[in-house]
């Protein structure tokens, strides 16, 4: 379960988030009977992933004939979230586990273990809200501890439980929230057994954590599984076999004024094709290339016939 996707905002931070967001999201009210197709705006949070995906799904809702507007980085979930709920924005890229958590106060849910329980989960708790969840991509952005191929070599690593026997002698890398958050360090003592020789405060899934792991500061360290890094660095991501990780594929968060059978049929189509690998290389893209988000998603959509 992503950390700072899952995690709400100090209080002060978040009321200032929420004031800035309510005067960018001003938007004029649509006539009733303007458009046979309703205008969607979609929002996001500051992770270049989901503003990746939000241009995805503004390029074939488009195409389509809706009007589309994008407004990506809006803060935190802690913001996002609400701004759905209260209708400034109508879509938002999501993801199934960690949003069913954030849902319920921060907490990991047993429901968010797999994504045919998840979803269901995430549709009951948005719908006082007017909010609904579709079916989920194939692109799945979870929590993954990474090793070098030459530490997996040396203690014979390939899942979680094989790193047991020498935790003791490996430092653990992760973002801040690392020690107290459930589905990292506590989540790896309680699900696995294990105990690292200490803990090393970098950033989250960031180029911190990657130059520690790669110079030795550490030799475990949190990633995402849909991180380019992972790939382009050659990392091991450990199989997470015992499922401390929820489920988080990648959700259309929609409000149920605009979920129309077309817009529904849109974004499935093109959620099919959105799979790991895929989000991987275009992450890639914006995060190594310096290429921007639009861009690699109108790319990306017109390569495979969207």
């Amino acid at each position: 379960m992503r950390l700072t996707r899952s995690l709400a905002a100090g209080a002060l931070g978040a009321l200032t988030a929420a004031t800035t967001l309510l005067a960018v999201l001003a938007l004029p009210a649509v006539p009733a009977g303007a458009s046979a197709k309703p205008s969607i705006t979609i929002g996001s949070t500051n992770f270049e992933e989901q503003a990746i995906v939000s241009n995805i799904w503004a390029d074939v809702l488009r195409k389509a004939g809706y009007q589309v507007t994008v407004k990506p980085a809006l803060g935190t979930r802690a913001i996002v979230v609400p701004a759905i709920e209260n209708g400034q924005i109508d879509l938002e890229p999501d993801y199934a586990a960690s949003l069913l958590g954030y849902l319920h106060g921060g907490n990991p849910q047993p429901a968010g273990d797999n994504i045919a329980t998840a979803i269901p989960a995430d549709r009951k708790a948005l719908a006082s809200h007017g909010v609904t969840v579709l079916a989920a991509s194939k692109a799945l952005d979870t929590n993954v501890f990474a090793v070098t191929q030459a530490t997996a070599k040396k203690y014979h690593l390939t899942t979680l439980s094989s790193l047991k026997p020498d935790a003791a002698k490996l430092t653990l890398g992760g973002p801040p929230e690392c020690p107290t958050f459930a589905g990292c360090e506590p989540g790896l003592k309680k699900v696995y057994g294990l105990h690292f020789a200490g803990f090393k405060s970098l950033d989250e899934a960031g180029p911190l954590s990657v130059a520690a792991l790669k110079n030795g500061e550490v030799q475990v360290v949190e990633l995402f599984s849909s991180d380019g890094n992972v790939v382009s660095n050659k990392f091991v991501a450990l199989t997470d076999n015992k499922h401390l990780e929820g489920a988080d594929y990648i959700v259309p968060v929609i409000r149920k004024s605009v979920d129309t059978s077309g817009v529904a049929s849109v974004l499935d189509h093109i959620d099919a094709k959105l799979t790991t690998d895929a989000i991987s290389k275009l992450n890639l893209d914006v995060t190594a290339k310096q290429e921007q988000p639009a861009a690699v998603a109108q790319s990306w959509v017109r390569s495979v016939g969207g």
